[in-house]
Formats: C-alpha cells, sequence, structure tokens
C-alpha cells in the first residue's frame, strides 16, 4: 500500500499553510523520517513561467516557505532549483515574479539555477539532483494540454536542462512516447517527498495559460504516482487514463491502483469536482485508438498567436523544437507544415498569448 495524506487548506496565510503542510507530512511519517541532520536537501517547485503567484502557474512561494522551514527544522540544509520553460536564461525573471526570490531571501535559502548537466539515458539531468542527499519535490496541481495533468510526476520533467525539454518533445511528439520520456526522468530524479500545491489550482488550457481553480488541498506522499493517481479521481478521470501515470505504473515507480491507495487526513471524496475543466485537447485521449488512427488527420487542434497580444519576446519561437514561429513586429506566424503540435510554445508564453484552436469536427466531438 502507498499512504496520501490530503488536507484541507483555504488560503496561502503564511501561517495556516506552515500548519497545513506540517500536518500533511506528519501523516505521511513526519519531515524526520526523510530528512537527517546535516542533509543538503533539494526542493524542486514547478517554477514555469514568470507569472504572479495569483495565475497559479507556479508553486506558492508560502508552501516552498513551509518546506523549507520543516527541513530546516530537520537539521538539515534546503535549496531550491528548478528549470523554467524555454531556454532557461529567463530564470531570475520567473524567480522574482513567482515570489520564490523573496522568500528565499527572507528564510535564507539558496536559490539556485539548473544549468549544468549531467546524462543519463541520453538526457541532460541537472548536477544539483546528484548533489543533493534527498530530493522533495513540491508541484502545482495544474491541468496540461498534452498530458491532461501535471503534478507529482511531471515535476521532475524540470530537472532536464534548458531548451532539451522542448527537444524531448520533438522526439516523442505523440502523447505515448512523450509520456515514456517523462517517466524515464522521474526515474532517474525521483523524489524522497512529494508535497502538492493544491491550495489554488490550475484548470482548462494549462500548465499556462488556464485559469485559477481554489481546490482548499495539499497532498503529501514518498509515492508520487499515487499522489497523482488520487488528482485523477478527484478530476474525474480514471488514474490509468492519464498516459504519464499509465507508464510510470507500469514500470513499478509507484502506485496508481486506488484500491492500494491509502488516504490518510480529510475524506478525498470532500474534494471531488465534477465540474473541474480539463484542456481542449482531452478527446484526443479518451477517443479508443481504433477511432484515433482513422480520425487523426480530421481531428485537430493547433496553436494560434494572437498578435495583439503578443509582447514580442520571442521565448515560443526560441522555445520551438522544430523552428516554425516567426515573429516580427507587424505579424505572428507559425508554420502548419512543420508544427509537431508539442503545444510548447502555449505552455511557456507568459502573457497568455498563444491559444490553442480546434477545428470544426473537434468543437462538435467536445462541444
Amino acid at each position: 500500500m502507498s499512504k496520501v495524506s490530503i488536507v484541507r487548506c483555504q488560503d496561502y496565510d503564511a501561517e495556516r499553510v506552515f500548519g497545513s503542510v506540517k500536518k500533511a507530512v506528519d501523516l505521511v511519517g513526519g519531515m524526520e523520517s526523510f530528512v537527517k541532520p546535516g542533509m543538503k536537501v533539494l526542493l524542486k517547485p514547478n517554477l514555469l513561467s514568470a507569472r504572479s503567484p495569483e495565475d497559479a502557474v507556479d508553486t506558492h512561494p508560502e508552501v516552498v516557505r513551509a518546506v523549507a522551514r520543516l527541513v530546516r527544522s530537520a537539521g538539515a540544509v534546503a535549496f531550491i532549483g528548478d528549470s523554467p520553460g524555454g531556454y532557461g536564461k529567463n530564470a531570475e525573471e520567473v524567480f522574482v515574479k513567482s515570489g520564490m526570490r523573496k522568500m528565499a531571501d527572507e528564510e535564507g535559502v539558496e536559490l539556485v539555477k539548473f544549468n549544468s548537466s549531467k546524462f543519463v539515458d541520453g538526457l541532460p539531468i541537472s548536477r544539483f539532483v546528484f548533489d543533493a542527499d534527498l530530493i522533495i519535490s513540491i508541484p502545482k496541481f495544474k491541468t496540461h494540454s498534452i498530458t491532461v495533468l501535471t503534478a507529482a510526476i511531471k515535476n521532475m520533467f524540470g530537472t532536464v536542462v534548458g531548451l532539451a525539454k522542448a527537444g524531448c518533445h520533438s522526439k516523442a511528439p505523440k502523447e505515448r512516447d512523450f509520456a515514456k520520456i517523462i517517466a524515464k526522468v522521474y526515474s532517474i530524479s525521483k523524489p524522497h517527498l512529494n508535497i502538492l500545491d493544491g491550495i489554488v489550482a490550475m484548470e482548462g488550457d494549462g500548465p499556462a495559460a488556464g485559469n485559477p481553480r481554489p481546490m482548499n488541498l495539499l497532498m503529501a506522499s514518498s509515492d508520487g504516482v499515487a499522489i497523482d493517481a488520487c488528482l485523477a479521481r478527484v478530476v474525474g478521470v480514471e488514474p490509468l487514463d492519464i498516459l504519464v501515470t499509465m507508464e510510470a505504473y507500469e514500470k513499478g515507480m509507484g502506485e496508481a491502483d486506488m484500491a492500494r491507495v491509502e488516504i490518510v487526513g480529510d475524506d478525498i471524496n470532500s474534494f471531488i469536482a465534477n465540474d473541474f475543466k480539463l484542456p481542449q485537447t482531452t478527446p484526443l485521449k479518451f477517443i479508443p485508438k481504433t477511432i484515433i488512427d482513422n480520425a487523426a488527420k480530421l481531428i485537430r487542434f493547433k496553436p494560434y498567436i494572437d498578435k495583439s497580444i503578443c509582447t514580442r519576446c520571442n521565448l515560443c519561437k526560441i522555445t520551438c523544437p522544430v523552428s516554425c514561429i516567426e515573429i516580427e513586429s507587424d505579424s505572428c506566424t507559425i508554420d502548419y507544415k512543420k508544427c509537431v503540435r508539442c503545444l510548447c510554445c502555449h505552455e511557456v508564453c507568459p502573457y497568455k498569448a498563444i491559444s490553442i484552436k480546434r477545428n470544426v469536427l473537434t468543437k462538435m466531438i467536445w462541444g
């Protein structure tokens, strides 16, 4: 059995968050059962984009603050690190806008950029992963236009350095192949403890262009796969319908059979949201393969750039793994003949200038 704690938390008040995070961790053994005195502990939040905490794009700094304080109280030294979406050179902007820099300075916690890497199975993994004695993942509960949900498993994809993340999309344009890569990264960078920020989640076209959705929950577990399985249940999806969860489960990285997940703390049924909005791309995920193979050319999604919103920051162009985006002063274009629909551009845009367009048949299916 895998154990997952669920604790209700109404908002990001610092004192309330600390108490709720401590309770969630205590329910799965307490911080001292994971962290030992003198350890160097990597805290890995989701710091995707240069957005304010209220946008629910990044892990909220108050949740990370609470974890850092618990690590310190256990006699260890915490440091925070991530590789934001895009080319990585905007990391400091992400740290500042997300509120992580201010919090880290206040707590005296080192905040590092995942720049240098060590290649493992052909993937450039941040050297900080291997320098740490212990890893605590602090993911954000969000939707994702490629993987449906992004939480504990997908959060560790951020240990892949810089533009190599976009390169993974070009090598694996099909979701099932991409899920295999995410699971492989998770196996390499597997955290010892996962503490999920779901106080305000993101629904709709996540992971950056969706809408904040209060869910008032925190989760903790040594099993990130089990956390993701629980979140699928919360949003009304079967855990193994999420390909990333299924891949990690089938490879023995964690538990996704809800009959073998022990939930402690608050009742999971009190968090179930039947009206939770999944990404517009979700219909393709749940159509039987025999049908989708024949209908794939008719059911289409594509990214679209609104030039009236675009600030010409060029982050999408730099990130695009197949170089199909051109940004000019008077135009913003995507070469759809080259586009592999990886939606990296949609994911990294900090201004919601890139949306997902559906063709007529897809609108008929999804409504």
